[in-house]
């Protein structure tokens, strides 16, 4: 019997799951581990009883990458860029957060401007070279970073997303010098145009090559020495690739967990026929949301790890704040109380996994309202210690002359708030209106908030899906592998040269194939289409897609007319007679996973609670009855009004005053406002 499996490392804990070829799920979680991920990976294995021999497919989830970055733990890195140009990344868009706040401190690169060391070339607007590579200004660079320690190389040259070979030459001449060093080339990073994203990028891909290097080797070791083999890696863009590829462009792999919710909430609400969608992924650490609309998760080409700071990568659109089960609770100077960014993380958690940690955390306030079942393990083996959970906010309510209920509602009142902020920008800031989406809550912590952040927001209803705790490796076990491409060639409408465009096309698709074959792919996978439009003059695009097969007159016709539409939607206006750009041409390339079919939920009464108990509601005036039920005697079809929890594994699902669990066939509770 074969078995496909997925894991998902967090911040806090590391889930598993795993389908068998008989349609049987099964899902575990262990607390993660940060010193070593990869132990914490095959600790959740080997509580999940995993016959290694047995594994057909093998998809990784996990925020390594982003960590990193955050936290700053990577290798000294060296820049070699154009003579002229090494200031690029301290020049930033001369932009600032906040234009009146006197004391904002712009933040620093990952590369000193010490290290950011230039050579004599130049590659020409049009892809011709107007001066040859002066090799021994590379080689003085070479020897500079071999003094100061520096291990980690980017190269980012003037328009080599036109002209790749001064940076081949040196990528070639640094391996042959300095074989040791990582090193990652702009034109195969982010081969487009912006010299600043670009560079930026380059620096961040190679900012986490040696640590994912390691972590992704020791963990293919691991697997190979127990007869597992073939792991892939889930991508920001919500796609899969081989570890190959993950070492080669880390940068990829930004929003590697995250992702895999998005994809498992784009299948789930495919099943309910439930459209458009918000998800509200709560994990341990942060906390994170992305659009659905029309079938299709929103997705971005830039994001940024810090103010100005930007990641040029296609990815979804995921938005992230540090809000989570872990959260620090604490008061501030001015003596007001304050939820996150900062997290209690795996070790010591919070106070009431009972490891060490004494500070408040918003898991800890679910425990003092009674939102948590002690006598259920979380995970299967993290015990709630309540008599901890207690005294860590009392500490914050001596602080605030507040009793411990209205302490712990403060802190999830603010928490939600938090999240309901992020949400707000992906939402009312682009003129959309929440209400009119359906938010899909998930994550260990998801189901417990999900209510409220739509009470927030205005929304009427939440969809908390099968194992919602082990959701975004559930979603890595869905989707398909997906590579994309693009190449910069400005056009100008007023002389578009369309055996050119055709031939980019051409181009990007060839190199398409060769790379899915490279995959182990026999089949040719799905291309599909796009070119970034602008009106002459504009400095910045939107991306409409086209269809395959020749690039004619009619075919851009087309296109910029759903340009048009889509610049009058975004901003309010469109300039139909206005000369336009071509910019970017674009290809994904899929090759499609098998679709998953989750077994149903039986039919007939629903079980009986296991127990009732006080829960404090702070909107309804205190405790309340409370039922606690049992997801696995959940029956289809089953109503169950608020107060009630429900209790399984991996999370809890808080059904709150005036909202009633409705039980869809396939296992999705869905919470509706009465």
């Amino acid at each position: 019997m074969s078995i496909s499996i997925a894991v998902d490392v967090g911040g806090t804990f590391t889930d598993f799951i795993s389908l068998e070829s008989t349609g049987a799920i099964s899902e575990a979680k262990s607390l993660t581990t940060p010193d070593d991920p990869s132990r914490g990976i095959f600790d959740v294995l080997a509580k999940a009883g995993v016959d290694f021999n047995a594994i057909s497919y093998f998809v990784h989830g996990s925020t390594v990458g982003t960590n990193l970055l955050i936290e700053r733990r990577g290798p000294n890195v060296g820049l070699i860029t154009t003579r002229g140009f090494r200031d690029v990344l301290r020049i930033q868009r001369v932009v600032r957060p906040r234009s009146f706040d006197l004391h904002w401190v712009k933040p620093r690169h990952l590369v000193e401007r010490t290290m950011s060391l230039e050579v004599h070339e130049r590659i020409g607007a049009h892809g011709e070279i107007v001066e040859p590579i002066h090799e021994d200004d590379v080689r003085a660079a070479v020897e500079q970073f071999k003094a100061e320690g520096v291990t980690a190389i980017a190269v980012s040259y003037m328009f080599s997303f036109l002209n790749s070979s001064h940076e081949i030459q040196t990528r070639d001449l640094i391996r042959s010098l300095y074989p040791e060093a990582y090193v990652s080339i702009s034109s195969e990073v982010y081969p487009q145009w912006r010299e600043y994203e670009r560079t930026s990028t380059t620096v961040i891909d190679v900012y986490l090559k040696p640590r994912i290097d390691e972590y992704l080797t020791n963990l293919e070791s691991g697997l190979q020495e127990r007869g597992a083999s073939h792991l892939l890696i889930m991508r920001s863009n919500g796609g899969v690739m081989t570890t190959a590829n993950a070492k080669e462009q880390p940068v990829t792999m930004i929003q590697s967990g995250p992702a895999g919710g998005v994809i498992a909430s784009l299948y789930t609400g495919r099943l309910l026929d439930i459209d458009p969608l918000m998800t509200a992924d709560i994990g341990g650490t942060s906390f994170d949301t992305c659009l659905i609309s029309n079938g299709v998760p929103s997705t971005t080409n830039t994001t940024e790890l810090e103010f100005g700071m930007p990641i040029a990568t296609p990815m979804l659109d995921i938005r992230s704040v540090g809000a989570g089960g872990g959260s620090l609770a604490w008061v501030d100077p001015a003596g007001l109380l304050k939820v996150g960014p900062q997290s209690a993380g795996a070790f010591p958690g919070p106070a009431c996994y009972g490891r060490g940690g004494d500070t408040a955390t918003s898991t800890d306030a679910n425990a003092v309202l009674g939102r948590l079942d002690p006598q259920f393990k979380l995970g299967g083996d993290v015990e709630i210690q309540l008599d901890a959970a207690r005294d860590a906010v009392a500490k914050i309510s001596a602080e605030l002359g507040f009793s411990a209920e209205r302490t712990a509602s403060g802190i999830l009142d603010i928490m939600n708030s938090n999240m309901a902020k992020t949400m707000r920008l992906l939402t009312i800031d682009r003129g959309l209106d929440p209400r009119e989406f359906t938010l899909v809550a998930f994550g260990g912590a998801g189901p417990l908030h999900g209510a409220y952040l739509a009470d927030e927001l205005g929304m009427r209803r939440v969809i908390v899906p099968p194992s919602p705790g082990a959701f975004s490796a559930l979603g890595a076990l869905m989707a398909d592998t997906r590579f994309d491409y693009v190449k910069t060639r400005i056009a100008y409408s007023e002389n578009l040269d369309l055996d050119a465009i055709n031939a980019d096309f051409a181009e990007i698709e060839a190199r398409a194939l060769s790379d899915f074959k490279r995959e182990r792919f026999d089949d040719p996978p799905d291309l599909l289409r796009s070119i970034d439009f602008r009106y002459s003059g504009q400095n910045w695009e939107l991306e409409v897609s086209v269809p395959s097969g020749e690039i004619t007159p009619a075919v851009i016709a087309a296109a910029r007319t759903r340009y048009d539409a889509e610049h009058d939607r975004q901003f309010g206006w469109s300039f139909a007679e206005s000369p336009f750009e071509l910019v970017n041409f674009r290809v994904v390339a899929l090759a499609r996973h098998a679709e998953l079919h989750l077994p149903d939920v039986p039919t007939g009464p629903l079980a009986d609670p296991t127990k009732s108990q006080k829960v404090h509601f702070a909107e309804s005036g205190g405790n309340l009855d409370t039922p606690f039920y049992l997801r696995s005697g959940l029956t289809a079809g089953s109503e169950i009004p608020g107060p009630a929890l429900i209790i399984e594994d991996d999370a809890t699902t808080l059904v709150p005053p005036r909202w009633t669990a409705h039980v869809e066939p396939h296992g999705s509770i869905i919470l509706g406002r009465n």
